[in-house]
């Protein structure tokens, strides 16, 4: 759980929150345009590293999850940098059926369901956090 909703803003037709914890903050946006894309990802800025996860159209079946890697592998400057980039595609299974065959492990093999109800109350704590934040924008 963040510490606290920097700001936010709920309008329509993007949603953005800043959220901050101990060391870092996140950036939070969402919305829907009339550009025929899908564009679902996380991206993490390091010094030296991005890294960022794709999650592709899920209204198509079978599109897996990617991950690009950029850093910089050399020195830390100048001539010693060395820039590389990867693409890891650690299944071509989508999110959903991923998800579909953990539940039934956890239904039918006992396996620890991942999700519990504690973690849904922090759902909700997080949502009236984004909505005070917003409205304290708004006035």
């Amino acid at each position: 759980m963040p510490k606290a909703v920097v700001g936010a803003h709920m309008g329509f037709p993007f949603w953005n929150a800043i959220f901050e914890y101990d060391d870092f903050s996140i950036v939070y946006e969402s919305g829907i345009n009339s550009v025929p894309i899908f564009d679902a990802h996380i991206e993490i800025y390091t010094n030296n590293k991005i890294v960022r996860v794709n999650y592709d159209t899920p209204y198509i079946k079978a599109l897996p999850v990617t991950m690009t890697i950029r850093e910089n592998i050399g020195g830390s400057e100048g001539k010693d940098a060395v820039f590389q980039e990867r693409q890891i595609r650690k299944t071509y299974e989508d999110p959903y059926t991923l998800e579909m065959c953990n539940w039934y492990d956890c239904i039918v093999h006992g396996k620890i369901i991942k999700t519990t109800a504690l973690d849904a109350r922090e759902d909700l704590d997080l949502f009236k956090m984004l909505m005070q934040a917003a409205s304290k924008r708004q006035g």
